[in-house]
């Protein structure tokens, strides 16, 4: 594809010199009550539209879903199969090159106009899902994800002084750090459960377990492939098993570990160097270690119907 191999940036932890003035801190928070975020958020959108509408193309598939849910795991897989890398290129680092990370800026795939069918492309904001030809979502149990977000969130920031619990209060709430700090996440509930409607309506979304792909990755991700038109109907060339093969083998946990090594991780670049690992352990009940179940119950509490719906809660 001619993409460039690129060196990790090594800058050390992003740390936060000053605190955020109370004031402006109030100020913030004024305005989301009052909508403004939304409202320019609605316009940017509509401004934008035509130009992501002009880009798209009726093969593009859009990989979605809360961060921590696997997606660069997915994306990394995809981006080593649809490449068919043989000789390593693709890495944590570089796999936008592949598999582009367009985050809330859906019209920025006009960028992409080189990668050849069928495109994929990240977004852990999606501003015009109801136009996206094909939507992969990722879900994962939404205790298993705040664990591994207030992680990311302490290796990002270089803190050591917000506890698990407290993490979990400021996402149930919106309190800090969630009111700055992804502030235009929408919280897991409401994410999967529209992504179970649109689903069950029939359109053309495909729902992907993270704990299916801990299961049975290769499983998984010829379903994947076959969603977004990679693998052939009938019998599967040997060209494209073995394409396949390649992607699941790169995919393990143990070899992406090995691969942050070498190169970092896209997530990181410029923010965290030493210590933290993009990659952690990849269980799908590794939460349990870490939470308190008094935690995990006000998960449960709040997002109860959902998590039932998706297979969380018996």
């Amino acid at each position: 594809m001619g993409t460039v191999n690129r060196s990790p940036r090594l800058d050390p932890p992003r740390v936060r010199q000053h605190p955020v003035p109370a004031l402006t801190r109030w100020f913030g928070r004024a305005k989301r009550r009052m909508g403004y975020y939304r409202l320019r958020a609605g316009l940017k959108n509509r401004l934008l539209e035509p130009r992501f509408l002009r880009s798209l193309r009726s093969t593009d598939v859009f990989l979605v879903g809360h961060p921590k849910s696997g997606n660069t795991w997915l994306a990394y897989m995809l981006a080593v199969f649809l490449s068919d890398d043989r000789r390593g290129d693709v890495n944590l680092y570089n796999v936008g090159d592949y598999v582009p990370f367009v985050h809330g800026h859906d019209h920025a795939i006009a960028a992409y106009g080189h990668l050849p069918d069928p495109r994929v492309f990240r977004n852990e904001y999606p501003r015009y899902p109801r136009r996206y030809p094909g939507t992969l979502y990722l879900v994962r149990d939404p205790r298993a994800v705040l664990v591994s977000f207030w992680h990311m969130f302490g290796t990002m920031f270089d803190d050591r002084d917000t506890t698990l619990a407290r993490f979990v209060d400021g996402y149930l709430s919106g309190a800090a750090p969630f009111d700055a700090w992804h502030r235009h996440l929408g919280r897991w509930d409401r994410q999967v459960g529209a992504a179970l409607r649109r689903a069950e309506r029939g359109e053309r979304v495909r729902v992907v377990r993270y704990e299916d792909l801990v299961a049975d990755r290769e499983a998984a991700l010829r379903g994947v492939a076959d969603f977004i038109g990679a693998v052939p109907a009938g019998d599967v060339p040997a060209g494209t098993s073995a394409r396949l093969s390649r992607a699941v083998a790169r995919g393990s946990f143990e070899a992406m570990r090995n691969l942050e090594g070498r190169h970092g991780a896209e997530a990181y670049a410029g923010r965290a160097r030493g210590e933290g690992r993009f990659i952690r352990r990849g269980r799908a009940d590794g939460w349990k270690d870490e939470m308190d179940p008094a935690d995990a119950a006000r998960i449960e509490a709040a997002f109860g119907p959902v998590m039932e719906r998706a297979g969380y809660l018996l």
